[in-house]
């Protein structure tokens, strides 16, 4: 029996995209390729709803037969969990990332071997997909057993328990400890992978590499690392991105003198600072997402999913020349972040 988990992010404004229906089309996928008749069990997380939902498609005779179990566990997520757009803190009920963690985990445990595909059909960044837009600000108010709270503050590599998100921290051994991270892993399939549908859209990423693409002394294949660019039309934002990143200093923004190694640097730190690339990293399975500077969209198709805009080419051929980059099978646009890239 295959297994899939599928998670369903909260439509927040102002882009109410309809998740928990592209669950729903993708179990409707898959279902449809299914030519084996193997049976699957396809495991939906609504965070909006709270719901869990479990469809199970069994072929007892060559015949298809279907059951639903579905339990509310968890808080409806309403506008009133929101102060503008930001989740407020202190919401213990709500659905979490943690929770999709253990269901994977418990794969890993009565079935290890079997899960196909872990995907986050939500919004998201280059940090993650994005279930209810909270934040990890590393404090949190908890009431104690005297009814006093207290505030915990300087979490450093621990989940901040106000934190519904997905995090690059997640896999650290204090948040998910051994055995659990060993269940983890062996839930899945040979063949499993992981999907992050969301966008990956980093503001400065995509300057920067919008403005690497159109430098008259660029290639988009073959340029030696030595070669050294000018630049005179980056930002200062531009610029503070790429010290942050590579722990140097420009002294003029409006003049910056960089080799196209250092910028190739600079994007593989990027790579590696993702989420997409940390959860292949722990599962030990390819993960699809958005490259770094692109972003996503529904696909227009009658049944929609989600796709990676197409205007990104650019940045396709980048990352697939200078990084070996592969794209997702469906043709999507979403890369192939593969667990041995370092």
């Amino acid at each position: 029996m295959k297994h899939f988990v599928l998670v369903a992010g909260y439509e927040q404004p102002p882009k109410n995209l309809p998740f928990r229906a592209y669950c729903e089309n993708r179990v409707r996928q898959h279902v449809a390729a299914n030519k084996a008749k193997e049976d699957l069990v396809f495991q939906i997380f609504d965070v909006g709803s709270g719901e869990v939902v479990v469809r199970t498609f069994t072929y007892p005779g060559g015949t298809r037969t279907e059951s639903v179990a579905a339990v509310r566990s968890y808080d409806r997520v309403t506008r009133a969990h929101y102060d503008g757009n930001a989740f407020k803190d202190g919401q213990d009920g709500v659905m979490s990332v943690v929770d999709i963690y253990a269901a994977v985990q418990t794969i890993g445990v009565r079935a290890p071997g079997t899960l196909m595909e872990l995907s986050f059909l939500s919004h998201g960044f280059a940090g993650g997909p994005v279930l209810v837009n909270s934040f990890d600000d590393e404090q949190a108010e908890r009431l104690n057993s005297a009814g006093v709270k207290t505030l915990f503050l300087r979490l450093g590599n621990r989940r901040d328990p106000d934190d519904k998100d997905p995090r690059v921290k997640d896999f650290h051994e204090v948040n998910m400890r051994p055995a659990e991270f060993a269940a983890f892993r062996a839930a899945y399939h040979p063949d499993g992978y992981n999907w992050s549908w969301g966008c990956a859209f980093e503001y400065e990423v995509n300057e920067i590499l919008h403005k690497l693409e159109h430098h008259p002394d660029y290639r988009s294949a073959g340029l030696p690392d030595t070669k050294v660019l000018v630049f005179r039309n980056l930002t200062r934002a531009n610029v503070d991105n790429l010290s942050a990143m590579l722990g140097t200093t420009f002294p003029d923004h409006r003049k910056v003198e960089i080799t196209f190694g250092e910028l190739k640097l600079y994007f593989r730190r990027q790579i590696l600072a993702s989420y997409s690339h940390v959860l292949a990293v722990a599962s030990g399975r390819k993960t699809f997402g958005g490259l770094i500077g692109t972003y996503a969209e529904p696909d227009g198709a009658p049944r929609p999913l989600m796709r990676v805009n197409t205007r990104f080419s650019r940045h396709f051929t980048f990352y697939k020349n200078y990084f070996g980059f592969a794209l997702d099978p469906e043709r999507r646009g979403y890369g192939a972040y593969d667990p041995a890239f370092i």
